[in-house]
């Protein structure tokens, strides 16, 4: 069932984490220390995650998930809006059963309200022309992630985002956190997309990083540079889906966040400056 109602993003004032650990010449100034808004993440090196379930899951369809399109009904009566209807999800996808043309929430980054920093010489998160830019300045283990107010607390959900990813090389990276939650906005899962082609997951605690999935190859992701994919993540309870241009590519678990809010990122592992253009975010939540 889709949730009814437009869910309100509301700006939020609030400390970064002292956790964030770059070193001294990357931290932010003080005074953007003391004033920041939303969230900013400083990312340890990864630690492989505890199994804590027997084994995953496989993906829940092998056939190919062709991205829906949207389609006018005959003859709309005139005056009145056509109706959409979308192509048939396959058995077995977990987005069944939410209303894909009708998202709760959309977001096309007009203003410079919804996704807040942080920016600094390390990184910079800037709404800039329709679309939130997103520079990750240095190649190094560290993520600072732009994220919404906490305001937009969402459980379970579908998550929706158009990435484009300039000059790149190998696993620079993108992605989406969700659940984004803790002191500083410290702790979340994320679905990163690189540059080659490949994706994972991530779960973010409280300045603990552990890997839940491994990269992975997809050829459903556009490969970089200069690439766009529509990024989707949905999770619900501990089960985490990653797709990819309408596409279920892959899956994880865990147990540890229940809810939060949402962060948008750059991750350079090899460029320096690497630059990110997010566009087009569509939420969707998932009531039992």
């Amino acid at each position: 069932m889709r949730r009814s109602g437009r869910l309100l993003i509301l700006v939020s004032i609030g400390l970064m984490a002292s956790a964030c650990n770059r070193s001294a010449a990357g931290e932010p100034p003080p005074d953007l220390s003391r004033t920041a808004v939303a969230g900013t993440l400083a990312a340890a090196s990864a630690q492989p995650a505890t199994a804590r379930f027997p084994s995953l899951t496989p993906p829940p369809s092998a056939t190919p998930i062709l991205t829906p399109t949207a389609t006018p009904t005959e003859t709309p009566t005139p005056g009145a809006s056509p109706t959409v209807t979308l192509a048939p999800l396959p058995a077995g996808d977990p987005r069944t059963g939410l209303d894909l043309a009708q998202p709760d929430y959309s977001d096309a980054f007009d203003n410079d309200l919804t996704w807040i920093g942080p920016s600094f010489e390390g990184a910079t998160n800037e709404v800039d022309a329709g679309r939130l830019h997103s520079v990750d300045r240095r190649a190094d283990a560290f993520i600072w992630w732009s994220t919404t107010s906490p305001e937009l607390d969402s459980a379970n959900l579908y998550a929706e985002v158009t990435a484009v990813i300039e000059a790149c090389t190998g696993r620079d990276a993108y992605g989406l956190a969700v659940r984004v939650s803790g002191y500083g906005f410290n702790s979340g899962y994320t679905l990163e997309f690189s540059c080659d082609g490949h994706y994972r997951f991530r779960r973010f605690l409280g300045g603990t990083v552990s890997v839940l999935s491994e990269w992975a190859p997809s050829t459903t992701i556009r490969p970089g540079p200069n690439s766009t994919n529509r990024l989707g993540f949905l999770a619900n309870g501990p089960n985490l889906y990653a797709i990819a241009n309408g596409q279920v590519i892959g899956q994880a678990q865990d147990f540890d966040l229940t809810a939060g809010n949402f962060g948008l990122f750059a991750s350079a592992e090899t460029t320096t400056d690497l630059s990110v253009y997010f566009d087009d975010f569509s939420l969707w939540t998932i009531t039992p």
